[in-house]
């Protein structure tokens, strides 16, 4: 046999073999499923999209799936919900910009006495109803709320969030009730990144807007999900912020140069620019004073999508993030690979107002997170996945996470919890056990995705024990596409 036909036969039995195992855990997923388990069915759909395929391509069923398998056990402690956010969208876009856009889907796994249950819902938001009226998508829509971002729980309510549009209240059963405004105290939009004081139940957070001045407006709502402040903050430009920080003391913006730009916005679909001449600036509010100026410190042009944490301690303040030099927002591959992040800490001296950067791993990575009952806190441990920048330019498709790193603040040390071949995780989150007396007394949960069988698991780690094999792997028998963000509900804390 000649060498060319050798490399042939080889090639087509490889890709015939995996196309076969492909479509046995396609036809072993789909026969899993029975039609009491299937709430809906869309029509499905297949795009080009770097963002809509593979571990981004979205699903077109919800289902419900009762007494879930599980390799492990699950803890007993664990009672509650954990829910995550993230674009799907119904219908095949006419154009795409991820993650600005893509109707909502709500992915939540229940625990109750040991054992777990999966449901997804579509978040039926108004621009969604309208185009499952027209059974299409309806391109004068494309700018709407898409509900997309992320879910919290706050005084009674379960809240899905997208930065440009209210909040859509949703139940336990992810069944979506309505835009919530607070009352009518709130107008325009929430950001998707509030921040909760654990002390006082008050939740913090912003809007900002492109086109009115103020161009970010502060908000503080009181445990029970009354606005208690509304305060304007001036800045010289419009700018896209994605999240705040919050210490004991303070509310802390980075105002970015990353700006709007109207002309680009109508002949992209992008409507924000990268201008690092402009430099940035770090803007403290006083959170207990509230007739004390912001305080506006001057850096170099960076970019930050999410902060770890922030805290005070001996005349500075502290804060972590996942640090861009640069941030050129584009649906490219080559601006996705340009885009290198880092884990980051600022201080701040609180006296000079002069700040030291302070680089805590080179690793490209982002989506932080912690316990949220360290926020605003001196902290121990913080968690972000491993963005695989080789693998994701050899597969030419973004968000591929195949470890997921441990930080140890206090020692400036790290772990890595190393995901099987081919399986890629998301964001984690932190669920403090019920007796907890140390910084390790969590679980970290984080959605897997398995590239082989086309399925995702729910996988819970010991924090204690971070790089041990889960204590629990949840299994599902259908795929959990790549999302933004989700919170862990306590049993209770949201009708």
């Amino acid at each position: 046999m000649k060498r060319r036909d050798f490399l042939t036969t080889t090639v087509s039995v490889a890709a015939l073999t995996y196309l076969s195992r492909q479509a046995e855990a396609w036809s072993q997923n789909h026969h899993l499923l029975h039609s009491s388990q299937i709430h809906r069915t869309y029509p499905s759909w297949a795009s080009r999209d770097l963002f809509l395929q593979g571990i981004n391509a979205p699903v077109f069923q919800e289902v419900d799936l009762d007494n879930l398998p599980v390799t492990g056990e699950i803890p007993p402690d664990l009672a509650g919900m954990y829910v995550r956010n993230g674009p799907n969208p119904m219908f095949q876009p006419i154009a795409y910009a991820y993650p600005l856009e893509g109707d909502g889907m709500l992915h939540a796994v229940y625990f109750e006495a040991g054992k777990a249950k999966y449901r997804n819902r579509w978040i039926l938001t108004k621009g969604l109803t309208y185009e499952m009226q027209a059974k299409q998508a309806l391109p004068e829509l494309r700018f709407r709320n898409y509900a997309n971002t992320h879910i919290i729980a706050h005084a009674g309510k379960l809240l899905a969030l997208y930065e440009t549009g209210l909040p859509y209240e949703v139940s336990r059963d992810l069944e979506t009730i309505g835009e919530w405004s607070f009352n009518g105290k709130l107008e325009q939009a929430m950001t998707a990144h509030p921040k909760l004081d654990i002390d006082t139940g008050e939740l913090h957070f912003y809007r900002y807007s492109f086109f009115t001045e103020p161009y970010l407006t502060y908000y503080v709502a009181n445990a029970a999900g009354e606005i208690t402040r509304t305060t304007g903050i001036e800045l010289p430009q419009p700018a896209l912020l994605h999240d705040m920080a919050l210490s004991d003391n303070y509310a802390i913006f980075c105002h970015c140069p990353l700006v709007f730009d109207f002309q680009q916005a109508m002949r992209t679909g992008i409507p924000l620019v990268w201008q690092p001449e402009q430099g940035a600036r770090i803007g403290l509010i006083y959170r207990h004073d509230l007739d004390r100026q912001p305080i506006w410190i001057e850096t170099e042009a960076f970019w930050v999508w999410h902060f770890m944490n922030a805290f005070e301690q001996n005349g500075t303040l502290v804060v972590d993030c996942a640090y861009y030099p640069q941030m050129i927002l584009e649906n490219t591959l080559s601006a996705i690979l340009s885009n290198r992040s880092q884990f980051q800490r600022l201080t701040i001296n609180l006296d000079d107002r002069t700040i030291t950067h302070q680089a805590l791993d080179d690793r490209n990575v982002d989506f932080p997170s912690l316990d949220r009952q360290q926020t605003g806190k001196p902290y121990r441990f913080g968690y972000m996945p491993h963005m695989d920048l080789e693998l994701i330019a050899q597969k030419a498709i973004p968000n591929y996470f195949p470890e997921l790193i441990q930080y140890d603040l206090v020692n400036q040390t790290s772990q890595v919890h190393r995901l099987q071949p081919g399986c890629y995780c998301g964001e984690a989150t932190v669920v403090p056990k019920s007796n907890a007396t140390s910084a390790t007394d969590h679980y970290v949960l984080t959605w897997v995705f398995n590239e082989m069988t086309q399925t995702s698991d729910l996988l819970i780690l010991d924090a204690a024990n971070f790089t041990a094999a889960p204590l629990a792997q949840i299994h599902l028998p259908v795929r959990v596409p790549m999302g933004t963000h989700g919170s862990w509900i306590v049993a209770g804390e949201a009708a």
